[in-house]
């Protein structure tokens, strides 16, 4: 068994190649073998086929896939998103689908050349027979119980089966599952909007594999230039002795399908939802290669393409169609919707054939002008993704919104600080501002002072100039007195004088 390192180290070699592994076809093809051989050169050459026809490439798994399954690489492989989401809203109204898919009315709507029986429909809760008269409960419920052959009950509005189950009468009384019910019992478990027909006595051919279950084919139609053009078809058998086509378990084998060529022939192995390969049927062991061709399959293909002429908002439409006691098609219902990759690997050919190339380039213009309108579950899909998103996107920015607030909490105390800081700074400032101030003031008087005081010492400085040039000119005079001839005549004089005066 590979180790997880390997699985990993696989995945990404399937990721690397365009596929999406977390899809549900892809783990399902691969568990079903499906997907172990690769041809890169091959899946290049799908992404250019689709590049060239489509504008962009897309999933290579279910080329991979059917190349796998068939031997053959064929690049035309519609994938089921682009199908779904792309090429049927373009070619089906889906705003019409409800009116279509009620199964009380396709005798009126799609009239078919044959069909199961009605013995009693119930609309909206009202009761009517075959040709539509109103009846009451108590005629309805005599139709019933009055059945010669065994019965089917399902509701009128649902898809896949869901609801449908076989109904026996003996001795006018109804047994459901093998357990005794009253009508009043029946219409109260189904409520409103159901019917109920004659079982189908089906062929021995479609009988073989599963016979406990109502075996039927799915065929594909399509409405393209004027012209309804049958696809593709396949078988669909029951399993676990479950009454439906569509239903079992036995080891992941819910819907059996086997593929039928273009002449009524059908293929050897039959292939399940899950991708599984079957050779022999899960249940019964019946050989699949011991099915017999389906006599006048070009019957069932004008069958089919007659019961296309009388819906009109549809252009593509998959048909469930019994194979009756005498070989010929009976009408079960139409589909406008369907699993187009399940299709080409049960049919083992691509969804549109040799109509490919331009189909996908006429679609492709198509979306340049508009966008279709999706079928009511893609666009219910599409507004929960949207709701999903914007709920998604509402507690991404509440999520930014408190951490925002956090943020913008903790800047606010974070100024706080800085406001405190600054005004501390502030004072500080102030304080030494005053100080500086006050110095510039004593700095300045002092320098007054020494002004002043420069002013008074030059004063002094001329007084003593003066002084001195005054004692200069004293002396000088003196000097020029004490050299006179006057003063050394009376030099004798100044003595006798200062002698006396002593």
């Amino acid at each position: 068994m590979p180790s997880t390192e390997t699985k990993l180290r696989e995945l990404t070699v399937y990721k690397e190649l365009g596929m999406k592994t977390a899809a549900t076809h892809f783990c399902q093809w691969l568990d079903g073998g499906l997907l172990d051989h690769i041809d890169k050169a091959f899946i290049q050459e799908v992404d250019d086929y689709w590049t060239s026809h489509y504008g962009k490439t897309i999933d290579p798994a279910l080329p991979t896939a059917f190349m796998n399954l068939t031997g053959r690489k064929d690049k035309r492989l519609i994938p089921g998103k682009v199908m779904r989401t792309e090429i049927l809203p373009v070619f089906n109204d889906y705003d019409m689908s409800v009116f279509y898919k009620d199964k009380n009315l396709y005798d009126i709507i799609v009239d078919p050349p044959r069909s199961p029986e009605t013995l009693v429909k119930n609309i909206n809760g009202n009761y009517f027979d075959a040709v539509h008269n109103s009846i009451d409960i108590e005629t309805a419920r005599k139709k019933i119980v009055t059945s010669k052959t065994d019965l089917i009950i399902k509701p009128s509005r649902s898809n896949n089966g869901n609801g449908v189950a076989k109904l026996t009468v003996k001795d006018k009384t109804i047994y459901l599952n093998g357990e005794v019910v009253t009508f009043n019992e029946l219409a109260d478990l189904y409520i409103e909007n159901f019917l109920i027909q004659e079982a189908i006595q089906q062929h021995p051919i479609l009988a073989a594999p599963h016979p406990a279950s109502v075996n039927t084919l799915r065929m594909v139609t399509f409405r393209w230039k004027n012209e309804i053009r049958y696809l593709l078809a396949f078988a669909r058998f029951g399993s676990d002795n479950d009454i439906r086509d569509n239903a079992g378990a036995s080891e992941g084998a819910d819907g059996i399908r086997v593929g039928i060529d273009d002449s009524g022939k059908f293929f050897k192995t039959a292939i399940s939802k899950h991708g599984q390969l079957y050779t022999h049927h899960p249940t019964t062991g019946f050989c699949f290669a011991d099915l017999e061709p389906i006599p006048n399959f070009d019957e069932y293909k004008q069958f089919v393409k007659d019961c296309h002429k009388n819906i009109l908002p549809h252009n593509i439409i998959s048909w469930d169609i019994a194979m009756g006691a005498d070989g010929k098609p009976v009408f079960l219902e139409p589909n406008f919707a369907g699993t187009a990759p399940f299709y080409q690997l049960a049919a083992q050919k691509p969804f549109f054939g040799d109509l490919t190339d331009e189909v996908l380039q006429y679609v492709r213009a198509q979306h340049e002008k508009s966008e279709p309108v999706l079928m009511l579950k893609d666009r219910r899909r599409a507004e929960r993704k949207l709701e999903e998103e914007r709920v998604n996107r509402e507690k991404q920015l509440n999520v930014e919104l408190t951490q925002a607030q956090k943020q913008n909490a903790s800047l606010i105390e974070e100024n706080k600080k800085i406001k405190s800081a600054l005004k501390t700074k502030e004072d500080i400032l102030k304080l030494r501002n005053d100080e500086f101030e006050a110095k510039e003031k004593e700095l300045k008087a002092k320098k007054n002072e020494l002004k002043d005081k420069k002013t008074e010492l030059k004063a002094k400085k001329n007084a003593l100039r003066d002084k001195k040039a005054e004692l200069n000119s004293v002396k000088l005079k003196y000097k020029r007195t004490i050299q006179s001839k006057s003063w050394r005549y009376t030099q004798l004089l100044r003595s006798v004088l200062k002698s006396v005066k002593k």
